[in-house]
């Protein structure tokens, strides 16, 4: 399915029936990646599931004008899709630069969200902390070969042909932009899960960030990549969030 939002075309998937759960991917995924890992599947059975493939990647449109991405505008993406579903709020799961996407969703339009899972990146860093983060990410890749020249073979086959090189180097110069502070996050005060690899490099910065919030801190095995592909690790711990936050979120009217 597709929805025009500042006049781009969204695609977006569903799954299952009952309170909706949004789910935001990282970049430079796609949708999919929530599916294949069994993400949709393991939540489809309590809960209506929809996963965008965010501006920029999977099958949405891929402008290569910086102006058309950063979080807000990545928002606001996401409210047309939930606006789709007629879905009036919804649960709102992210990882990594989808995490980013779903603060800024949250502090923005807090009526609109039931509750966060922040899963990848440290909840409600500040400018200066995402600009060290930036910093350590290093210079953008030369090409899109070289981007996952370091990957397995076949997923990084996947990956060229699936993205744009130029749309990434424009997503990339926005990922750290657009700061939702801790402050942001607690004025909103949904209840909100952060998890994280334990061994990603940022995991004490993570934990740190949570207790500051404070949220709910849960570490995963493995670090930022394996932290999102075992989606067992993390996905019965979600669901009790989910259902401790209440069923608040509207179902779609393909429910009805």
């Amino acid at each position: 399915m597709f929805v025009t939002s500042r006049g781009y075309r969204i695609r977006y998937q569903t799954f299952g029936a009952g309170p909706v759960v949004v789910l935001l991917h990282g970049h430079p995924m796609w949708g999919d990646r929530w599916v294949d890992r069994g993400y949709a599947d393991g939540l489809a059975d309590r809960f209506r599931v929809v996963v965008p493939d965010l501006l920029g990647h999977g099958d949405s449109d891929k402008p290569r004008a910086l102006a058309a991405y950063g979080n807000p505008h990545m928002a606001a993406d996401v409210l047309a899709v939930l606006d789709a579903e007629g879905a009036s709020a919804a649960h709102v799961w992210g990882y990594s630069w989808g995490a980013m996407i779903a603060e800024n969703l949250a502090a923005a339009s807090p009526g609109r969200v039931v509750s966060l899972i922040l899963g990848g990146w440290p909840v409600g860093l500040d400018s200066t902390q995402r600009a060290a983060i930036q910093a350590a990410d290093g210079e953008a890749p030369a090409s899109i070969e070289e981007m996952f020249a370091d990957w397995p073979p076949a997923i990084a086959e996947a990956y060229v042909a699936r993205n744009d090189f130029d749309a990434i180097l424009a997503v990339r110069q926005t990922l750290f932009s657009f700061p939702t502070t801790l402050a942001d996050l607690h004025a909103v005060r949904h209840r909100t899960l952060s998890y994280y690899g334990a061994d990603d490099i940022n995991f004490e910065l993570a934990r740190k960030q949570a207790a500051a919030l404070p949220c709910r801190f849960q570490p995963v095995p493995g670090d930022h990549v394996m932290a999102f592909a075992q989606a067992d690790n993390i996905l019965p711990t979600a669901i009790a969030h989910f259902v401790a936050a209440g069923a608040k979120s509207t179902p779609s009217t393909a429910d009805s």
